[in-house]
């Protein structure tokens, strides 16, 4: 009963290969589809700007892909966002996700919405990278866009667990006073990089207690309890110390684990 499920990235760097949801172009998407009906929830691709051409992008009436979300820095939002219009020229939706948004200032953030107003996207996400922020200050960028996004846009917020704040920033972010369309990002039992992201099952757990929603909670535990536990049990994914430091010195997972796999963190402390 999900409005919107992504199937994986697309990443023109790596050879097509049937165990991973990483695609070189979105041909290679078609075979998941194989003896199943189209489902009605919106399907989507995750592209971090850079990785995928535009000719490994198919127009959107050969492609069970509904939705293709592109993901970018700050300093390449100028070359992202014109690769979003080309995609969104071959009839997809699209969605505006600039990672790190901390880094953002209320005045740059305004200047990126501006940007968004010209090409008319979908959906603008907040991506709290770093997973850092606090319902406050999630709230106070969701405001800043609120005001300077066209009302069509959907707004969503996508977050990481480092803080273990992502389940509470996202019914924060249900209750605020807007008549705009919300996107809540979720992966079921919070599956995700490092710290992970916001579980899914709790996200269609309080929408249907608090907003008269219709999601299958038991199918998603359903399906954490036959595949994503056992995903789980090899690959541990959450809140860890290593991933509240990083997020605590605003800075990106992979140090701590790159200092790890170095093991020469105390010596490196000690030369500073």
């Amino acid at each position: 009963g999900v409005d919107a499920i992504e199937i994986g990235f697309l990443d023109d760097r790596r050879s097509y290969d049937a165990n991973r949801s990483i695609f070189p172009d979105t041909k290679s998407v078609e075979p998941i589809f194989t003896n199943m009906h189209k489902p009605s929830a919106l399907v989507c691709a995750m592209i971090d700007y850079g990785t995928c051409s535009i000719e490994n992008i198919a127009p959107a009436c050969e492609s069970h892909i509904d939705a293709i979300r592109v993901i970018f820095k700050k300093h390449l939002q100028d070359g992202a966002l014109s690769f979003i219009k080309q995609i969104k020229d071959k009839g997809y939706k699209v969605y505006v996700n600039p990672v790190s948004v901390t880094t953002f200032s209320d005045e740059e953030m305004i200047t990126l919405a501006n940007k968004i107003n010209e090409i008319e996207s979908y959906a603008v996400t907040i991506v709290d990278t770093y997973g850092l922020m606090h319902a406050d200050k999630l709230l106070h960028y969701c405001d800043v866009l609120d005001a300077c996004l066209n009302r069509d846009i959907i707004l969503g917020y996508h977050a990481h667990n480092n803080f273990h704040l992502a389940y509470s920033n996202s019914m924060a972010l249900c209750e605020e006073k807007t008549d705009r369309s919300l996107i809540l990002d979720g992966s079921a039992y919070g599956i995700g990089k490092s710290a992970g992201n916001c579980p899914l099952e709790l996200l269609t757990m309080y929408m249907d207690h608090n907003f008269g929603s219709n999601y299958d909670t038991s199918q998603i535990l359903e399906m954490i309890d036959t595949g994503i536990m056992k995903i789980f049990e090899k690959f541990p994914w959450g809140y860890q110390m290593q991933y509240f430091l990083c997020a605590s010195n605003d800075c990106h997972p992979k140090y701590p684990q790159h200092l790890l796999k170095k093991k020469t963190l105390i010596s490196t402390l000690m030369t500073k």
